[in-house]
């Protein structure tokens, strides 16, 4: 088709106005970031490797689709002060009780077959029924936006579909116990999520709403970040603080060094869990501030990608194997900002200013002689200088002080945290327990 740039139905009456595009729209940009925040909550309490890393890209392009949302609703004649406000309390109580999921198993049924399926099919009804030429901007970002979350519940769908089986099969080879007993009396944590949202009229607010108005479940209290960093205990191995390889290392340093390199970066999630926690805890900063702060954290887990990927392409099995989560627990009790400065600016600035990174990509292109992992670690490096910049473009205004004076904390902070790591390194190699 030629005519109208090859927009179909191009003569049809929409059906939004500016105005209720508008507010139709700040709905799809207040649940995507609640989805952002409630996620990076959540992380650092979930269990399951594949779920965790899932989560980290999912908040990550929940943050890109929120910020597309910021840049048009603007345009259709909306103060930009409305980005700041919350466009329904029933949403805004909706995120309140998602942040309190209690398992993996919540968490991914509430948003894979719950939140995320109303957003995918109010995009697709949207993108259908707006009028196609005077609303080709919004419709452009709904496109993207219905890729990523086609691309997100296939995931999530195989997901639950695994976690599910592994549960059956536990059932049919153990008795059930008295807490499992008692969530089965319980109404399931993804039918009250998705009743807060029906009283919200759905995602659009299009729908009608009960008249009975929703309360409070598990959001009376308010919710606490876990002060420890879990992995799955069935199947990963202990959480540690100290530092350690794969089994039955090789006997040449070079092959040695290798593998440490390799299980260092695959423990960078213990970073997302710091950077999640600080996303969660620290409020009324700029939109920019939790954008950029998504992308870090989806940066670190592909990090920790970068790890794995090299260990199985290399025939290691790493996840029997104690899981270094030091980043996170050693920092959990301290604010933001000085968790946000001790990692951007003592950790990752510091490893440009001893030109860390890029002497691990050379030893990697030029003594281990590994392409796989060069380019990790090529690409690893230039991550951290977009780190680096991130830490001295918000930590001073987290801590309220100059670049300098935030330096110095980061180096105290340092000092504490190695010398946590230091203990538990020689606790293990003594054969003792390896987490403080």
């Amino acid at each position: 088709m030629l005519k109208f740039s090859g927009i179909a139905n191009p003569y049809a009456l929409g059906k939004y106005g500016v105005e209720q595009n508008a507010r139709v729209l700040q709905r799809y940009r207040f649940l995507h970031e609640g989805l952002l925040k409630a996620a990076a909550g959540q992380l650092p309490g979930r269990e399951d490797w594949d779920l965790r890393v899932a989560m980290c890209r999912h908040m990550y392009e929940d943050a890109e689709i929120a910020n597309q949302w910021r840049e048009r609703i603007p345009e259709l004649r909306t103060s930009s002060a409305v980005l700041s406000k919350e466009p329904d309390p029933v949403l805004s109580l909706l995120m309140d009780e998602l942040v309190h999921a209690g398992s993996d198993l919540e968490w991914a049924s509430a948003v894979y077959e719950v939140v995320k399926p109303a957003l995918l099919a109010a995009y697709r009804e949207h993108m259908a029924a707006t009028q196609q030429i005077v609303d080709q901007p919004t419709i452009r970002v709904l496109r993207g936006a219905i890729l990523d979350l086609e691309a997100q519940l296939e995931w999530g769908e195989a997901f639950l579909a695994e976690l599910r089986a592994s549960a059956a099969a536990q059932d049919a080879t153990a008795d059930a116990t008295a807490e499992a007993a008692a969530a089965q009396d319980a109404p399931p944590f993804a039918d009250a999520i998705a009743a807060f949202l029906a009283a919200a009229g759905g995602v659009a607010g299009e729908l009608s709403r009960p008249t009975d108005l929703p309360r409070r479940g598990r959001s009376r209290t308010t919710y606490a970040v876990p002060g420890r960093s879990v992995r799955d205990p069935r199947k990963m191995g202990e959480t540690t603080w100290a530092r350690t390889s794969v089994a039955n290392p090789p006997d040449d340093p070079a092959g040695r060094e290798l593998l440490m390199k390799m299980r260092v970066r695959q423990e960078e999630m213990t970073a997302c869990d710091l950077v999640a926690a600080v996303l969660y805890g620290q409020k009324n900063m700029p939109w920019a501030f939790y954008r950029d702060l998504a992308r870090h954290i989806w940066d670190e887990a592909r990090h920790a990608m970068f790890g794995q990927a090299a260990l199985e392409a290399d025939g290691h099995e790493w996840m029997s194997r104690p899981q270094y989560t030091s980043d996170y627990d050693i920092n959990a009790d301290k604010i933001p900002a000085v968790q946000y400065a001790w990692l951007s600016i003592g950790i990752e600035e510091g490893a440009m200013i001893s030109l860390g990174k890029k002497k691990e990509y050379e030893w990697c292109r030029d003594e281990a002689k590994h392409p796989l992992m060069a380019q990790f670690q090529d690409y690893d490096w230039a991550d951290e200088i977009v780190h680096a910049n991130l830490g001295r473009k918000w930590t001073p205004d987290l801590m309220g002080e100059e670049l300098p004076f935030v330096r110095e904390a980061a180096q105290k902070e340092l000092r504490h945290f190695f010398a946590e790591v230091d203990k538990a390194n020689k606790a293990f190699a003594r054969g003792e327990a390896s987490k403080a």
